[in-house]
């Protein structure tokens, strides 16, 4: 059986003047000791560090490298505007197109974004967040996460996911503050944005039986309902037992790439990297095919075994609340893409 995505922000100081020479000879020939006033610093203005003008700039410019990549089916000069994991799921996504010449697989970013929320950080990096308007076959929206790494690089597409279709996103600052970025340790949240990936991951690997599972409120087209229709429509597929075949899926937070921003609730919404093990072996001297096109472009002419194995690179986004709260962690969206492939 065959299986695949068809998916696509002053503080200004000024300097009072020092005293003029002048004046200053003048207190010293009368040896009198001046007190010079003390500055008082402006208060800090707290708000986005891009405008909604510059991050419109940002996305026209990320588009058109994203536009050219595509039509060109090559990641040359793709990392001019995409980082991180983004930059490697799409790398491996034109790898597969360039093998099948044909690009219905590479996942539709769309360039136009119904919501901008720009960062508020002081430091490096910095992330904010904008969700596109739908696609042209009115697929959903994509949460997208832009990243400036320090004050000389552009700023660049570090992640996206596809919006699950039932969704309703938290309500984030005033797009004329900001968000705030919440750190990975961060305490005020039922779960710090690593343990929640962590958990997340268990939940998937899992299902009901993760120790997890009853803090995240799962909707019925959540990754792990499709990981579990796929793993059930292939254990009924034909050969799968007189092959006294085996499949498992396992899921893990890949360490530090994360990115999160605070919502207007006190909660979080976290952006992270999963990574899946995919293993399906059958008994000896039996042969087992890719499942899917983007696969078998990953294996190549390899002549089929009775092992399969496919690694996954998924980017998944989930509200994370504050501590304290009633709610649980609602998964957002998720980009499930297989990016190697191998038959032994």
């Amino acid at each position: 059986m065959k299986r695949e995505a068809t998916a696509r922000t002053r503080t200004t100081g000024r300097r009072l003047a020092a005293a003029t020479a002048v004046a200053a000879a003048a207190a010293l020939l009368a040896g009198c000791a001046q007190e010079l006033p003390t500055p008082q610093p402006e208060a800090a203005v707290v708000g986005p560090k891009l405008s909604e003008d510059q991050e419109a700039k940002v996305i026209s410019a990320v588009d058109t490298v994203l536009s050219t990549s595509v039509e060109k089916r090559s990641a040359k000069g793709l990392s001019s505007r995409m980082t991180g994991p983004a930059l490697e799921i799409r790398t491996s996504q034109l790898k597969v197109a360039a093998i099948r010449k044909k690009d219905d697989l590479i996942t539709e970013v769309p360039g136009d974004y119904q919501r901008i929320m720009p960062p508020t950080a002081d430091t490096w990096p910095r992330t904010g967040y904008s969700i596109t308007q739908l696609t042209e076959d009115l697929d959903t929206a994509r949460l997208v996460a832009f990243e400036q790494a320090d004050a000389r690089q552009p700023y660049k597409m570090w992640g996206w996911v596809q919006l699950l279709p039932e969704t309703t996103l938290p309500a984030f600052a005033d797009k004329e503050i900001g968000s705030d970025a919440v750190a990975a340790d961060d305490a005020s949240l039922a779960a710090n944005p690593v343990d929640a990936l962590k958990q997340y991951a268990d939940v998937l690997t899992h299902g009901d039986k993760s120790k997890f599972a009853k803090g995240f409120e799962i909707s019925d087209t959540d990754l792990l309902k499709r990981v579990q229709q796929d793993a059930a429509n292939l254990r009924k597929g034909e050969g799968f037992e007189d092959s006294d075949a085996k499949y498992t899926m396992k899921f893990a937070h890949r360490d530090g790439d994360l990115r999160a921003v605070r919502t207007a609730d006190g909660g979080a919404v976290v952006m992270g990297v999963l990574t899946a093990q995919e293993l399906l072996t059958a008994e000896k001297g039996a042969e087992v095919s890719p499942l899917t096109e983007t696969q078998a472009a990953l294996i190549g002419d390899k002549d089929p075994t009775n092992t399969l194995r496919v690694g996954y690179t998924d980017l998944v986004a989930l509200y994370v609340p504050a501590k304290g709260s009633d709610e649980k962690i609602r998964p957002l969206g998720y980009q499930h893409t297989a990016t190697s492939a191998a038959n032994k």
